[in-house]
């Protein structure tokens, strides 16, 4: 398993020619910054100035660093990350290498483990690569103007990556789960970007709100649907923009109107939907490939 952890870190950073997805998508999230920066220098140039009497001046949020991370981060992040699995899981179907992988059928769960232990390092090394980017982009952002008015304790600080970090393995290895189901591109691509982009808790909010409605036969289970958009990924890095102060000092307030829901502390919450859904996506790509025999 380790072997095969190793040659998949191998595939996508390999440098030459720049060929590894890691460097792709590197370069893709550089790209984007870039045109950030480049448009917040603009607005707050001598020749914009001139153009409109005045200047955009602090785009950052004051409120935390942690903040800041969650308003750079989210959505780009955690969408690179799962359309890289599902690129890297495509393309063993595509060549034949899992076929050879797999040849005996024992190793299933070692080889399927591999996979799901490999989306959780390369979630760490977008992160942690995405983090120095906006890091060196923050002079910019706050145009020399006072960055915080907060500061993150060391444990808030650790609990919000541990959290993004856990929910974006979480919603990568979702994304397998149509890659093993269909082994359909467009499918698969799509169904991950309805992940990243909270389709499915904005889905089952709806149909929850709509029971009082002409969806008023679902009545008995709106406490069920609002709990499962509750306990979904996405809402957990939705959650994760108001920033560390989430796991020493946020209330239950903070769910709003999912009042029927089952919540609890959000910070033990956000942790608890990204191992809940890490595991759940690995039983289900483990039971698709046995039944599919893969």
């Amino acid at each position: 398993m380790l072997n095969l952890i190793k040659s998949d870190l191998y595939r996508i950073t390999r440098p030459r020619g720049l060929r590894g997805s890691f460097w792709q998508y590197g370069i893709a999230i550089l790209a984007a910054y870039g045109i950030v920066v480049a448009l917040v220098a603009f607005a707050n140039s001598q020749v914009f100035l001139d153009m409109t009497g005045g200047t955009i001046g602090d785009v950052v949020t004051k409120t935390s660093l942690t903040v800041y991370f969650a308003d750079m981060l989210n959505g780009l992040v955690p969408l690179c990350v799962a359309f890289m699995a599902v690129e890297h899981a495509l393309a063993e179907f595509k060549n034949g290498y899992i076929k050879s992988v797999l040849s005996a059928r024992s190793g299933r769960l070692s080889y399927i483990t591999g996979k799901l232990l490999f989306v959780g390092v390369l979630s760490a090394l977008m992160i942690i690569f995405s983090t120095l980017v906006v890091l060196a982009c923050l002079p910019v952002m706050t145009a020399g103007h006072p960055v915080f008015n907060t500061v993150d304790g060391p444990l808030e600080v650790i609990g919000w990556f541990v959290g993004f970090w856990l929910n974006t393995w979480a919603l990568a290895a979702c994304s397998l789960i149509l890659v093993y189901a269909t082994r359909v591109s467009p499918v698969s691509y799509i169904g991950a970007f309805c992940f990243c982009a909270s389709v499915v808790p904005q889905t089952l909010m709806g149909l929850a709100y709509s029971t009082g409605g002409i969806l008023s036969v679902l009545q008995p289970i709106r406490p069920v649907l609002e709990t499962l958009a509750a306990w979904i990924p996405s809402t957990a890095l939705s959650n994760l923009s108001q920033g560390g102060q989430l796991f020493l000092n946020a209330s239950l307030g903070i769910w709003g109107e999912t009042g029927y829901a089952f919540t609890i502390a959000p910070g033990i919450q956000t942790v608890l939907t990204g191992i809940i859904w890490i595991v759940l996506a690995g039983a289900l790509v483990l039971a698709i490939s046995r039944k599919r025999d893969i």
